[in-house]
């Protein structure tokens, strides 16, 4: 999740040096820093979720599953970001340790302050990486995912998958993720509290 900061506009070499010291993290659009807005309960759980998921499935390969806490470099483009969760396949990406460029997928919990963000300009971002192959959507508030998958060509194809019997296709990847995996655990719903 992404909030934009101040119209602080600067170079992506002055980003990447301010972002190196600061306590929070930021990605970076577009000659702005955009600061990562902690996340609910429930999305630390889908992401989780996610992650677990596809380490289990890419068990063996070449690939490698990554969380919040690893950058993702494009500086062709100049921007960064700290996708939920995403996949690097690429042998280049194995000598980087504090950062990756090289995404074959990418998973997003959407967030209600943060959705057309995510759908937007972030998504425009994304695919500009030749390497991405695919891109996941995941709701919050119900079990329903979109795959947005590169199509020859440059397009981008999208499936949907709703509810905890569904699974998503990811067929660049040879993977088949269920919902229910992805929706396990999570946190309960609390009712707020009685007016005093």
């Amino acid at each position: 999740m992404s909030l934009p900061a101040h119209k602080h506009r600067m170079s992506f070499a002055e980003y990447l040096i301010w972002e190196a010291d600061m306590p929070d993290r930021w990605e970076f659009i577009d000659s702005e820093p955009f600061m990562m807005a902690g996340g609910s309960d429930v999305h630390n759980t889908i992401a989780g979720n996610a992650y677990m998921a596809l380490r289990e499935r890419l068990r063996g390969s070449p690939c490698s599953v990554f969380m919040s806490d690893v950058k993702l470099r494009d500086d062709a483009n100049e921007c960064a970001f700290f996708p939920d969760v995403f996949v690097s396949c690429a042998a280049s990406d194995r000598a980087r340790r504090l950062d990756k460029a090289a995404p074959a997928l990418i998973v997003e919990v959407l967030s209600p302050s943060t959705e057309a963000y995510d759908r937007g300009k972030k998504f425009a971002a994304y695919r500009r990486f030749d390497e991405l192959k695919a891109l996941i959507l995941l709701a919050q508030d119900e079990p329903y995912a979109e795959c947005y998958v590169r199509a020859e060509g440059g397009g981008w194809l999208l499936t949907e998958a709703s509810g905890l019997e569904a699974r998503i296709e990811v067929a660049p990847l040879a993977l088949e993720l269920a919902l229910a995996d992805l929706y396990r655990d999570l946190p309960a719903a609390t009712e707020p509290p009685p007016d005093a």
